[in-house]
């Protein structure tokens, strides 16, 4: 064969191989929002139905010991968009302190990655909806968007789930009608209050005997019908093949007894599955054992994307098995919900933990008088150090830190070396 004809072909197979690669990387972005890690079916609740993620998840790589580093909406969404954590992009709560400008936090935000913008450099198209913090979605990048946000998000972006999908099929047949690979942001405001769901489900979970939780158990499984919702769609266009999934959620939910385990450090308030979906790439399986972040979230669809990841990420690529396999500890910093200064966010610390296969240790820290602890959040414990054995004891029941005192040093030292303000 004439060899500028062979290489040609061969330059043309390429090509073809490369489309069919880029063709893989759409990829959606589903973040639950103050949903307890166990309530779903596939992780176990007796009485929560989930069928559509408990599809999702059956079809994915499933880490059951997913982690928010944060564990309020506002700075947990912050990281997973932009891959650092709180005291690195400057948002450790939901709002400034009353009376102070918010316009600091957008400033320091917009200097952070994000990972719409570093998508587009691949010709992604990038559609925002639900709830996002940053007054506009343009700020990190987004192509499309449901409009300005205001505080966690407007009248408008947080209808999504609620009212209508139809904004994400609009953006997924404009993106086909463009030939272009896409990132959808779907962060709904649910199961999140107000709790307003359909009676049909509400009425499904008082005749079960919920005792009091029927509208939240009928919020998670009204959740779970609009990711069915979204996955038909994909399917309907046949894009399910194409489309990489990831799904976490941004903080716990429920009590605790003396305050609400959401801004806490304890397991209930930070954990979380993780979930990703990548058809023909990745094969099933569940992780029970290895640790996963919400700062892992931006590496991991960069790296199947094929962008480069910023330097300045702490995070791995969920999908780099053996990364994930060396991994023997995540690090959590705990805020108030206000914010006092931007340059300084230990001002709102109220805890650091580090979390390994075994051990939980917690130190907490007083913040700054000027930030009120709302009433929601757990209340500071007399014990300032606390040491859990999470395989025995996953509901942080039993402080074991004065009985394991070298231990506490030495995890503490590895706390410290994470950050030390």
């Amino acid at each position: 064969m004439n060899p500028y004809r062979l290489f040609t072909l061969l330059l043309l197979c390429a090509c073809g191989a490369f489309a069919k690669q880029t063709e893989l990387l759409n990829i959606v972005m589903i973040l639950s929002d103050d949903q307890a890690y166990a309530d779903y079916s596939f992780m176990g609740h007796t009485l929560i139905d989930t069928p559509r993620i408990d599809k999702l998840a059956s079809e994915s790589v499933v880490y059951e010991r997913g982690y928010v580093a944060t564990s309020v909406c506002g700075p947990s969404i912050t990281t997973i968009i932009t891959g650092l954590y709180s005291h690195q992009n400057g948002q450790t709560g939901n709002d400034p302190l009353s009376g102070i400008s918010r316009k600091p936090w957008i400033e320091k935000f917009k200097e952070c990655p994000q990972v719409p913008a570093l998508l587009a450099s691949k010709g992604y198209l990038s559609l925002q909806t639900g709830k996002y913090w940053h007054a506009d979605p343009k700020n990190s990048g987004f192509t499309h968007d449901m409009g300005p946000t205001l505080r966690h998000g407007s009248e408008y972006s947080l209808s999504i789930g609620r009212e209508t999908m139809q904004p994400i099929y609009d953006f997924i047949d404009e993106a086909q009608s463009q030939n272009k690979p896409f990132l959808i942001w779907y962060a709904p405001f649910m199961p999140h209050t107000p709790h307003t769901p359909p009676k049909r489900l509400e009425d499904k979970y008082q005749a079960l005997g919920a005792k009091g939780q029927s509208k939240y158990y009928a919020m998670c499984e009204w959740f779970d019908e609009t990711c069915g919702q979204l996955l038909d769609y994909l399917d309907q266009k046949k894009l399910t093949d194409k489309t990489m999934i990831v799904y976490i959620c941004d903080n716990g939910w429920g009590s605790m007894g003396r305050g609400s385990v959401k801004a806490s450090p304890h397991e209930q308030g930070v954990r979380t599955p993780i979930m990703i979906k990548w058809p023909g790439k990745l094969s099933p399986q569940v992780d029970k054992e290895n640790l996963a972040s919400n700062i892992d979230i931006v590496p991991t669809i960069l790296a199947a994307a094929g962008v480069e990841i910023p330097k300045e990420l702490p995070g791995i690529d969920l999908l780099d098995f053996n990364a994930v396999n060396n991994r023997d500890s995540i690090f959590l910093g705990c805020f108030t919900h206000d914010m006092l200064d931007v340059n300084r966010p230990e001002a709102g610390l109220r805890a650091r933990s580090y979390v390994g296969k075994k051990w939980k240790l917690t130190v907490w820290s007083t913040p700054d008088p000027k930030l009120d602890l709302k009433g929601w959040q757990k209340p500071t414990p007399e014990d300032k150090i606390e040491l859990f054995d999470l395989k025995n004891d996953p509901m942080q029941k039993k402080n074991l830190a004065n009985q394991n005192p070298e231990k506490v040093s030495k995890l503490k030292k590895e706390i410290d070396a994470w950050w030390n303000p």
